[in-house]
């Protein structure tokens, strides 16, 4: 990726970006957010390059010199990525990062580091990353990149700078991947929405896993319009069967959250046409019909609070349990 090329679609971003690397006025820490994140890395990438190339047209990375070669070829010790360790980013992650960092940079005064899924955080490695933004240091830079930054805590988000990404055409993709594939165009949005890289959604369509995760989120949206006072045993007898760990628990209450941002954007607007599970028009109307937005809401806010417990290696179990108690309560 150009600068030229993330100004086509990302232009605010694009020149916030490149003046602050033209005007040296980078800050120590960002956080990239959006509803993609392959693009959000990219752009991370692009930007760390940009301010170790060693000769820059402007912002633009010349491409061709020593550090714009490494950094291709994911060769440049002074430059860090971190990735969630299972369902998580944990507390020993960031302690080895701030470890790291605490080091004179090896070739230069420059050192960049970038969270992948920064709100996988726990609430123990976000407060030990809080105490390096206090004092971050001379040439140190943090970009988190995030799809949900909402969960972030906000006393991250308060000292960050918070750039956030346009939509990108999520439409597009997952036409090419339905293509590419042979499933269905709601099954690979689906994907795309949930799995937060290509190749993962790719895997997760190659596998009868995600079709059956798809199908049971169905089921769990007619228990809770029809039958809800079967919810615990729904719970039992499938629910858990199928998402047994942490990584395939979140799955399932992420495209639960997705089904019902989708209800609750129905419930405000009828005109509304969904975008996920778009085949379950019936149900959503049915789902919908006797919940209030307040009610909705509650319903996402307790998603999230599940998703949070999860990512703090609360028991997957008692976790769900918790969830059906708070939406039967709400």
């Amino acid at each position: 990726m150009r600068f030229q090329e993330l100004s086509e679609s990302q232009t605010v971003v694009s020149r916030i970006i490149q003046n602050s690397i033209v005007s040296n006025k980078v800050g120590h820490a960002y956080i990239f957010s959006g509803d993609y994140e392959p693009y959000l890395l990219d752009t991370a990438t692009l930007f760390a390059k940009s301010l170790f190339c060693e000769s820059p047209d402007g912002a633009e990375p010349c491409g061709v010199c020593r550090n714009c070669r490494r950094m291709d070829s994911k060769n440049i010790v002074d430059y860090i990525e971190v990735e969630p360790d299972g369902a998580s980013i944990k507390k020993e992650q960031i302690q080895q990062l701030l470890s790291d960092l605490s080091l004179r940079g090896a070739e230069g005064d420059r050192q960049v580091y970038v969270i992948h899924q920064a709100h996988k955080m726990t609430t123990q490695a976000a407060n030990s990353l809080l105490k390096f933004f206090e004092e971050p240091g001379v040439g140190k830079l943090a970009i988190l990149v995030t799809t949900q930054p909402q969960l972030l805590l906000p006393t991250i988000r308060s000292r960050a700078q918070q750039l956030a990404f346009r939509p990108i055409d999520r439409a597009q993709l997952a036409q090419t991947m339905s293509e590419e594939l042979s499933c269905t165009y709601d099954l690979a949005y689906l994907a795309l929405t949930v799995y937060p890289k290509w190749d993962d959604a790719k895997e997760a369509l190659e596998q009868e896993w995600f079709v059956q995760a798809y199908g049971l989120v169905v089921q769990l949206i007619e228990v809770l319009t029809k039958r809800p006072q079967e919810l615990l045993l729904f719970a039992q007898e499938k629910w858990l069967g199928h998402f047994k760990g942490r990584n395939e628990l979140r799955v399932g209450l992420e495209l639960f959250e997705h089904w019902l941002e989708e209800a609750l954007h129905l419930k405000v607007r009828d005109t509304y046409a969904p975008k996920l599970f778009k085949n379950e028009a019936a149900l959503y109307n049915a789902f919908i019909q006797n919940r209030s937005v307040t009610k909705l809401t509650h319903a996402i806010e307790s998603v999230h609070a599940a998703i949070r417990r999860l990512e703090a290696n609360v028991n997957p179990q008692l976790t769900f349990e918790r969830l059906s108690f708070d939406l039967q309560k709400g």
